[in-house]
């Protein structure tokens, strides 16, 4: 009698071990799902749905135990399956796979985040790209001065060679253009080279009219200033939080203070892109999808969700190793309930 209470305690024990590791990943992932509600609360929860699964798991080994006796045994063999499939199956096993994935991977994708982010916002800072829109401007004027080009060499309308009237007519459907763009650029006719054939004169009116499409480029097609600036402050922001972040990640701790501080700094950056979407060339069309959502949500921020990482796993976004957290979580939470079931096992008198 005494051997089989100590078997009885050992096991007790045993379960109590491997529960609390269980509720520990339960208690991580529902906390990062709804921080609203007090820590505590989640932890009361978390316990009382693990005590419902392991009791579950034990009403279906009582039913299927032909040596014990009891009234409405399949009754209990289906309330059992009942509650292992919602306490378990639905909570414990997938918010635990969810803390093992969570805790392996997240320093590792705050890092990727922070770098593509960045990547996208030097585009910006550097105002490196044009809105394509100005490319119709371009080749309007480009179009209209090679038939100046022509005109003055002598092969257009009129058939001679200079700067004469038809040129002149020519610039002023070239200044319309440019003027309506940007008030100012436009390109001056040479009255003294009226009828003189000068390549000097033409290469002239060239330059001017490169000069007032680049100023037409930088003011009217090129992001502004302004979100260079904003651009420039979220890459600062973002080298802190990458130098933060890789102390985390080589020391092997995960600071949930830090991870929201780093969403925060990345979601700037998402937004600054997604409001200058038409001066970023993004990579895929994934990441644009991504930076350009109605509802912006990071990368980040969906492995915080246990519902939007299982979500991206169906979805193959994932490789086949998350199934190692699932296998882990399993065996936890199966061994758990085995020792729950040989602690509370009903033995005949």
């Amino acid at each position: 009698m005494k051997t089989e209470n100590l078997k009885n305690w050992g096991a007790f024990i045993a379960f109590l071990i491997l529960a609390a590791i269980s509720c520990w990943a339960t208690e991580h992932s529902f906390h990062l799902l709804i921080k609203w509600m007090p820590e505590p609360f989640v932890w009361g929860l978390t316990i009382a749905f693990f005590i419902v699964a392991s009791y579950g798991t034990k009403m279906i080994v009582d039913a299927l135990n032909k040596d014990l006796w009891m009234d409405h045994r399949r009754r209990t063999f289906w309330i059992g399956v009942v509650l292992a499939l919602i306490f378990w199956l639905l909570m414990s096993m997938p918010t635990n796979t969810h803390t093992f994935f969570y805790n392996h991977n997240i320093g590792n994708k705050v890092q990727e985040d922070l770098a593509t982010t960045s990547t996208y916002l030097e585009q910006i800072k550097s105002r490196k790209n044009v809105d394509s829109a100005y490319f119709v401007v371009h080749d309007d004027v480009q179009k209209k001065f090679t038939d100046l080009t022509n005109e003055f060499d002598g092969i257009g309308k009129s058939g001679k060679k200079g700067s004469g009237e038809y040129v002149r007519e020519i610039l002023r459907s070239i200044n319309e253009v440019l003027e309506k763009e940007l008030s100012g650029s436009s390109v001056k006719f040479n009255d003294a080279a009226w009828n003189k054939f000068d390549p000097h004169v033409l290469s002239n009116y060239e330059n001017q009219m490169n000069r007032a499409l680049e100023q037409i480029k930088d003011q009217n097609y090129k992001v502004s200033k302004t979100a260079a600036a904003e651009a420039a402050e979220d890459i600062r922001k973002i080298g802190l939080m990458t130098d933060t972040i890789k102390v985390m990640v080589e020391t092997g701790s995960i600071h949930e203070d830090v991870i929201t501080q780093a969403e925060g700094v990345i979601l700037s950056g998402y937004t600054c892109v997604k409001n200058n979407q038409k001066y970023v060339k993004f990579d895929n069309q994934k990441d644009k999808k991504l930076y350009t959502a109605e509802n912006l949500e990071t990368n980040t921020k969906r492995m915080l969700s246990v519902i939007d990482v299982w979500i991206d796993f169906f979805k193959g976004k994932y490789p086949i190793s998350f199934l190692f957290y699932v296998l882990l979580s399993i065996l936890v939470d199966v061994a758990a309930f085995i020792f729950f079931d040989f602690a509370f096992k009903k033995r005949e008198n």
